[in-house]
Formats: C-alpha cells, structure tokens, sequence
C-alpha cells in the first residue's frame, strides 16, 4: 500500500506503512483507533479529548468512519487534522493515515494543501485533478467523503476553525 512524502515533513499512506524511522508526529483518522486511545489515556496528563477526538503530545486519533453519508463529515472533524497539522509541521515529521490511506487521510492532505495553497486552484476540480494526477493517485473516496469535499470546497470554514484553541476545540 502507499507510504508516500506529500510535501516537506508531510507523509500519507494506510495503517501498515509508516516508514519513517525517526520520531515523528502521527495523525490517526480511524473510530478503533480513537477508541483504543481514548482508554488508554484518559486520564493521564497532556491529553485532551471528546468524542471526536484524542490528543496526547505526539498523537492526534480522529473519530471518523469511512461512511457513505455525507452528514458524517463536517468541518470541525477536519479542522481538528488541520489544526494538528499546521502546529507540527515545521518541525516535525508527521504520518497521516487511515486504515487504508486512499479515504479519510488522503481527503484530509487533500483539504490542507487546499487551505495551505499549495494546491491552488479555484475549482474543486481542478484541485482534485491536481492532486490525483501529480500528488496523490491512490484517493479513492466514496460518496460521503467527496459529497463534503465537493461541497465545501476550498474549505474557509476549517480554515478558520483550526485557527482556534485545542480547549476552544474541546468545547465546540
């Protein structure tokens, strides 16, 4: 499956993969994980945590499925990746994945190259197109996921949202 550098210190692919050997940063979009996480660092210190999302130093683990419905996808559960992202990025490696990395990880690179114009495009397709053809050719979303992205395209709301405190997050 993939393990692909998407840009400097930004790295995608599915939940066997990771390739890095050195510490890095890991963004974990997956409902199992986040349960697992969640349980086992609850109650211990630097972590923070609601029903969307655990966030320990060097950890951030989505609650979000691989749906079919679109109303499963909304802009905070993005804004939550971004915001990890955008903090870690400039001196961290960071590992985006999913289960499989063609969903729910490559939509959210896909959403932050948006917002951080390094896919700058005005269309969404355009965007898409761009990044399908020069960055990232395993995308495979299905309806759900692609009814968001299409939809909210380019993403000023998460933009904004990611902006905000980890304890404004908290209690969003």
């Amino acid at each position: 499956m993939p393990f692909i550098k998407i840009t400097n210190n930004l790295y995608l692919g599915d939940q066997f993969s990771n390739k890095l050997k050195t510490k890095h940063k890991e963004l974990k979009i997956s409902n199992i994980y986040y349960d697992m996480l969640k349980h086992q660092y609850a109650n211990k210190q630097n972590t923070i945590y609601n029903d969307y999302f655990v966030k320990i130093d060097d950890k951030l683990a989505l609650n979000l499925l691989d749906s079919h419905d679109p109303s499963d996808f909304n802009d905070y559960k993005f804004a939550l990746a971004i915001k990890f992202i955008s903090e870690n990025i400039e001196n961290n490696l960071i590992y985006t994945h999913c289960q499989l990395g063609v969903s729910r990880s490559a939509s959210t690179i896909f959403i932050y190259l948006v917002i951080s114009k390094t896919l700058n495009f005005s269309s969404f397709e355009q965007a898409l197109n761009e990044y399908l053809t020069k960055i990232y050719p395993y995308m495979k979303v299905n309806y759900g996921v692609y009814n968001y992205l299409k939809n909210n395209f380019p993403y000023t709301k998460v933009k904004n949202l990611s902006k905000k405190t980890w304890g404004d997050l908290l209690a969003y």
